[in-house]
């Protein structure tokens, strides 16, 4: 009778172990799974900007392109400039803009300072800290356009959007320009997600407006927080 109590109560101790060490892993699992569930919810943090000194300035935007692709592209300083710049002034104008354009103002349209470039032909040859302090603003965003096409390297039959650029901004003050940021090989690619051979049968323009979009969104991120895409 004894041996029967014992073997009983070992039974009943092992049960009610497994019972324990079972609900223990359960609620582990749902502790993870929920833990994972509200991590993918929380809100992904903000990339910041690389360049935070525009807070209450005047801004500009430049577009510098050699002659090759102004022959291939002719209003391409324009397009770039405009977009750039009209990304820029919809962040500062928000009903809550972002801290780093909080006051900041974009006086001077594309335009004029295209118009400047023509006019002026022979400020290709001068250091651009030498060309800033003629335009009117106190920070001028200063894209160096290196390359630009619409169709893949691998086949003209083929399309994909490339640009890649020098991106530096100017500070003026007091009628002196210096370089205070500077960023290599910013690039873009549309379709973003197109293979790197490109895609047929979507022709020139559609692909120009696309790279021109992208682009533009490139530069802004240096000097705006966003989210990065997943």
């Amino acid at each position: 009778m004894p041996l029967l109590m014992d073997s009983l109560i070992g039974r009943s101790i092992r049960g009610l172990c497994f019972v324990l060490l079972s609900s223990a892993l359960s609620l582990s699992s749902s502790g993870c799974t929920l833990l994972g569930f509200a991590a993918y919810a929380m809100p992904r943090p903000d990339v910041q900007p690389k360049y935070s000194e525009m807070t209450g300035q005047t801004v500009g935007v430049m577009v510098w392109a050699d002659r090759g692709i102004r022959i291939d592209w002719p209003t391409v300083q324009l397009d770039l400039a405009n977009a750039i710049q009209k990304k820029l002034s919809n962040e500062a104008t928000k009903k809550d803009p972002p801290k780093v354009l909080k006051g900041t103002t974009f006086p001077v349209q594309a335009a004029s300072i295209v118009r400047y470039q023509k006019d002026h032909p022979e400020i290709d040859a001068r250091p651009i800290t030498e060309i800033a302090p003629r335009l009117g603003v106190s920070r001028l965003i200063y894209v160096e356009l290196e390359d630009f096409a619409t169709r893949s390297d691998m086949s003209v039959d083929l399309f994909r959007g490339t640009a890649n650029a020098t991106i530096r901004v100017l500070e003026i003050d007091g009628g002196v320009a210096k370089v205070g940021f500077e960023q290599n090989n910013v690039r873009a690619a549309f379709p973003q997600k197109a293979p790197k051979e490109g895609i047929p049968g979507a022709g020139d323009q559609r692909i120009y407006a696309g790279i021109i979009d992208a682009f533009a969104t490139e530069v802004t991120h240096q000097f705006v927080p966003y989210q990065a895409e997943e």
